[in-house]
This record gives structure tokens, sequence and C-alpha cells, in this order.
């Protein structure tokens, strides 16, 4: 088996020469370029939202054989259980010193049963483990999984016999190595429950809109125009495993069923783990943003995506690490535009979040803006530390009020390599007229490891309904103000552990306040997306449906040959869905992705291997003298090919009545 795993991986070799992807090493500070090498600045362990904790002394290495993996010793520990043949998952968390510059997360299999497995990574597949992550990258004895200021492995499986792996996370200075166990015994924080459901969301459709075989495929957001509804996303070179990553929008028209579109090569190298475009859209204007260089660009198109002709620079003064920018319109055409982004030296780094406005300078005889005056950064929260970012959410009411609800996490480093993460959620609301925010926090949790705040507002002024969904360790929370966020009681919770990246839509159907609170939900072995859904907020009773379902199938053939055929899994992939609301409906962009569970195993040539010296990209961009001069964006009027059902991704459009 062992021979002709070489075998195969000399002729992958031959499918991916030429394939290279840059990571930053250099990424300036008001002090000028700093060499960070490795970036990684900490790294945790969590089931679901929960992060977990080491043990108290190491029993494991003396069970494993560490010198097979060239490790040395073992920093830190953590003993995990599960009952024989429950499903269960944890994923492994890396963060870059501002949010930026390579980083990577190793992992090994050390040992099944007590045993040193004779083959490679791929053990772990065979011994009923999965693996999840973007960038990852296949050598061996190890995978790797590599991003720029944020990196990260969900492993998943259900066992039958004890299991140890070793993750490896190089740091600028040093390398950190983690050993896990995962010990047939009780269940556990890593366990996941599937809670009843009423069957899937009445009133849905579903339509494929395109597919993609690329791995680097993902991250979609989506806005609707009338009878248009555009989505951004990311896509790549579906030959190869990694080349350059492109920026994707595409363009449906509903009134014809056709799909346009258009893209251009993306200035980021992040892997996939942060979603650094948005888009957003009203009337004829649709705009794009977006991080990459070192920059946060607005592209503004006045005639729904056929062109773009206002190109605009967000970010001004002395930052780096912009990360995760969101995008407004109000009824009058002002755009926000809001992001998250580091200032200070390398030593104090802190992460701000800034809101920056534009307004129309004039309108034409249909009503669309000529142009757009912008307005100077604002920070609207200085977290005076160097945090993790959260997905957030921003929307005007249709008085012209202003809601952001965001959040964040602050890792702090501890004794004997462990970290202690807590977490902040937020709400600010500036209403029509105002220049002041009303900015306070709603929740905070120790020992989480969140992702996604998101608001939605009904109504104007003092009595403008809000609504705050996020999530903690014990599932979905969603808050409800009456007052225009002056004050907050729970109105839901949905008691799903490790359910991530809520989005509530709220609308008027009649007389009837119809309200969905959608969020990712964990399954057997992957991800689906859940609804919390009233007829009527607040009158009629709640009920919970799925709008995808995550399936596990016996695959008809190996992912590669001198394999077993494992199993082919369909699940919504890592920040692989995004809503909107539109008219009384809602429309819900998804990414499901079908994989083999051997499928890493041709993600192999050390793609992602180490920093290339000077090379730029990242969110934290290069130096401003090497950066390459902005792509301008395309239109959306390009042919775009059928979906193919063989590709590995699938982009769907969902409409909820």
């Amino acid at each position: 088996m062992r021979h002709l795993r070489w075998l195969t991986l000399c002729v992958l070799a031959l499918a991916v020469v030429g394939c290279s992807i840059e990571w930053e090493v250099d990424f300036p500070t008001p002090n000028g370029p700093v060499t960070a090498g490795f970036a990684t600045r900490d790294v945790t362990l969590a089931a679901g939202m929960t992060e977990l904790q080491p043990a108290a002394s190491d029993t494991l290495s003396p069970t494993i054989n560490l010198s097979r993996l060239n490790v040395n010793s073992l920093q830190r520990v953590y003993e995990l259980e599960t009952p024989a043949g429950t499903d269960f998952a944890f994923s492994v968390v890396a963060r870059g010193l501002g949010n930026v510059g390579m980083t990577r997360v190793s992992v090994a299999h050390a040992a099944a049963n007590g045993l040193t497995p004779s083959s490679g990574v791929e053990s772990i597949a065979d011994n009923g483990m999965t693996l999840e992550g973007a960038g990852m990258s296949y050598r061996g004895d190890w995978l790797d999984v590599t991003g720029d200021g944020f990196s990260r492995i969900t492993i998943r499986g259900n066992i039958s016999t004890s299991q140890s792996l070793v993750l490896s996370v190089p740091r600028a200075n040093d390398t950190i190595n983690i050993g896990v166990r995962i010990s047939i015994g009780n269940q556990s924080a890593i366990n996941v429950i599937v809670p009843g459901l009423s069957g899937m969301h009445p009133g849905m459709t579903s339509t494929t809109i395109f597919s993609s075989d690329s791995w680097q495929f993902g991250l979609p957001a989506i806005a609707v125009s009338g009878d248009r509804y555009s989505i951004a996303t990311y896509n790549g070179d579906s030959a190869s495993a990694y080349t350059t990553r492109k920026r994707q929008w595409l363009q449906y028209d509903a009134l014809t069923s056709t799909v346009t579109g258009g893209n251009a090569d993306c200035p980021s190298y992040d892997a996939g783990f942060w979603r650094d475009q948005e888009i957003a859209a009203l009337g004829n204007v649709l705009a794009v943003v977006y991080t990459g260089n070192g920059e946060v660009r607005a592209d503004i198109s006045l005639d729904r995506g056929a062109t773009f002709a206002i190109q605009q620079v967000l970010n001004i003064g002395a930052c780096w690490g912009q990360r995760l920018v969101q995008a407004a319109l109000s009824d009058n055409y002002t755009l926000a535009c809001l992001f998250w982004r580091t200032v200070g030296s390398q030593n104090a780094p802190r992460s701000e979040l800034v809101l920056v406005e534009a307004v129309p300078t004039g309108y034409d005889i249909n009503n669309t803006p000529i142009g757009y005056a912008w307005s100077a950064p604002r920070i609207i929260h200085d977290a005076g530390d160097d945090v993790t970012p959260l997905l957030m959410h921003l929307t005007y009411s249709s008085g012209g009020d202003l809601a952001i609800g965001y959040g964040y996490t602050i890792v702090t480093p501890g004794a004997g390599w462990t970290v202690t993460s807590s977490s902040r959620f937020r709400c600010a609301v500036r209403q029509s007229g105002q220049s002041v925010f009303l900015d306070q926090e709603l929740d905070r949790e120790d020992f989480t490891m969140p992702c996604d705040p998101h608001v939605a507002v009904l109504g104007s002024g003092p009595t403008m309904e809000i609504f705050y969904a996020y999530e903690k360790t014990d599932g979905i929370h969603l808050l409800y103000s009456a007052n225009a966020g002056l004050s907050f009681t729970q109105a839901a919770f949905a008691p799903e552990p490790g359910a991530a990246m809520p989005n509530v839509c709220a609308r008027m159907q009649g007389a009837q306040k119809r309200v969905d609170l959608l969020y990712c939900a964990q399954a057997a072995m992957g991800m689906e997306i859940h609804s919390v859904h009233w007829d009527d907020f607040g009158v009629s009773t709640p009920a919970m449906y799925r709008v995808t379902q995550c399936t596990v199938v016996p695959a008809s053939a190996p992912a590669y040959p001198g394999l077993p055929n494992g199993l082919d899994i369909t699940s919504v992939d890592w920040f692989g869905y995004d809503a909107v609301v539109k008219g009384d409906d809602v429309a819900v962009v998804v990414h499901e992705r079908t994989y083999n569970s051997y499928e890493y195993f041709g993600m192999w040539g050390g793609t992602f291997g180490a920093p290339l010296a000077g090379a730029s990209g990242g969110g934290g961009g290069g130096s401003a003298a090497t950066a390459p001069p902005p792509v301008l964006l395309p239109g959306m009027t390009g042919t775009v090919a059928a979906p193919n059902s063989a590709h590995r991704n699938q982009l769907k459009l969902i409409t909820l009545d």
C-alpha cells in the first residue's frame, strides 16, 4: 500500500507543477515592515462554539511514536471522549498577529487503537474520521492547512477504537506541538446532537445557478434588486488544486432564468477562511466591497452590474489587517461600508471597526445616483486589543436609521501554551438625523469561539424594531428591541450546540410580521441550514425546519487509485450561505460541497509550503511599492456555463416564503 501511495503522489505531482500561492511575510505597520515568518500568535481547540481545555498532564506521549513524525515533545495534550459509533466533531483554530500573515495547522495520525499507522495521513479516513478545511495540502504523514491570518481544520468522525492525533503549529520563532487522544467513553462536548425538526421549510423553491470543481470556490454573498439576484463569491482553476484565486460574480435574472457574470484575479492570497468580499444592491446601483493589497475598495455600478464606473479606496491612514467587509444601501442610495482593521505597531496592535459612508451627489431622471461623495473613516468601536473579528452585519431602516450587529473574540495566551477565549456581542444604532451611535454590549461569553452576529430591522425612528441574532455554546440566541436598541429582551433560543452563522430576516407579509432565523447546524458528518420560522412574530408559535440537508453515502469509486472508496459527503461549506429579504420573501444563496472522505489525499505538492520572500498578498497586503495595480471590476454580463451536477461545488438559490 505504501509504495502504491508514493507512486500515486508522483503522478499527482505532475498535475500541480507550476501551481503556487504567495504568502505575505512582510506586513506594513506605522513603524515600517516587520518580517514575521509564520505569523501565528495563538491556537485553540473548539467543539462547536465551546473552547476545549487541555489536560493537566501529558500521559499521551509515552503511548505514541513521536520520532516518526519528527516531533520531540508535546507542549499541550487534549483528552477527548466519545461513545463508540457516535458522531463527533471539533475544530483546531490558529490566528495570526493582526489577523494577517501566514498561519498553518498540520495534523498527523499518531495511533489507532494503540498501534502506529503504516500509511500516511490517509489513515485518518481509514479509521472513520474526515478532515475539512480550506487551503489543505497533503505531505505524507502530515496534512497542512494554511491561511492568511487565520487557519482552521475541522475533524469529524464516528469511531470504534481510541485514536491519537498530533497537531503542529509553527510560529515566528518556535513550534507548538499538540497531542489529541479521542478515547471511547462517555458522551462529551465534541458529540454532535441533532434535534428533532419539522421537516423541510414549507413554501421553499431551489434552483442551482452555478457549479465549480475548484477547491478555492466558496464564501458567497447575495444582494437582490427587482428581478436580479447578484452574488459575489470566490473561484479558481478546476484543473489544479490551487492556482490564482479569483473573485467571481454572478447575476441571475428571474424573468429569463439566465445567469451571467464576470471574474477577475483576487488581490488577496487567503486560502478561503475570510469572507472579504460583500455585495449590496438597490434599483440600478450595485456595490461590491472587498479587501486586498492593503486596501479596502468599493466598486460601484450605476447600471445594475453592466459596468462599474466608480472605484473608491476606503481605508485611509496607517492600518493593516483589513478584514470582513460589509455593505448596505439605504432607500435614498446612501452606501455604508463596514470593515475591521488593525492599527498600532507589531508589539501593540489594536483592532478597530470602521464605517465609511457615501451619499449621492445627484440623481438622473430615473432617480439613480450620478456619483458619490465619501465620508472619512469613522471608528465605530476600538477593541483596545488585537482581536479576532466576527462576521458582522449592518442595515438601514426605511427611515434612514442605521443598525450594526458585530462582535469579536479576545484570545489571551496563558501558562503551558494554553489560551482563553472571551467573546463580545455588540450592537450600534444611529437614528436618522443624528450623528452619535448608541453602541452597547448585549452579551458576552468566555471559553467560546463564535463567528457571526446578525441584525435586522422593521419600522424606523424611536419605535424601530431590531432583531439581533448570535451564537453561544448552547445554541442560537435571538434578542429583540422595540425601542430602537435602547433595551433588548430574549425573543428566541434554538438549543443546538455547535450551531453557527445566524442570519435573521424580518419582513411584513400583509399584516403578518414574518421572521426566519437561519443558521448553520451540526449534522452527522457536516453542516446544514436550519430555520426557526414565525408566520407572525410575537403571535404565532415558531417552528424549526431544515433548509438544506447534509447527506453521507458510500462512494461508488475511490477518490484516487489504490485508496478505499470512502464516503461521499454533501454539506454546506465554511461560511457557505448568505440571505437577504426580497420583498416579503427571503432569498438565500447556498454553497454545498460534495467531497470524498479521502479527497485531501490529492492536495499534494507543497503548494502551501514555506513563505515566499518578498511575496505580497493577504488582508494586510504587501507594501504599497510592490503591490500590483488594482483590478477594476468587470461587468456581470459575460457568459456563464450551465451548472454541472458532477462538480464538487454547487451554488443554489433558495427562496423562502
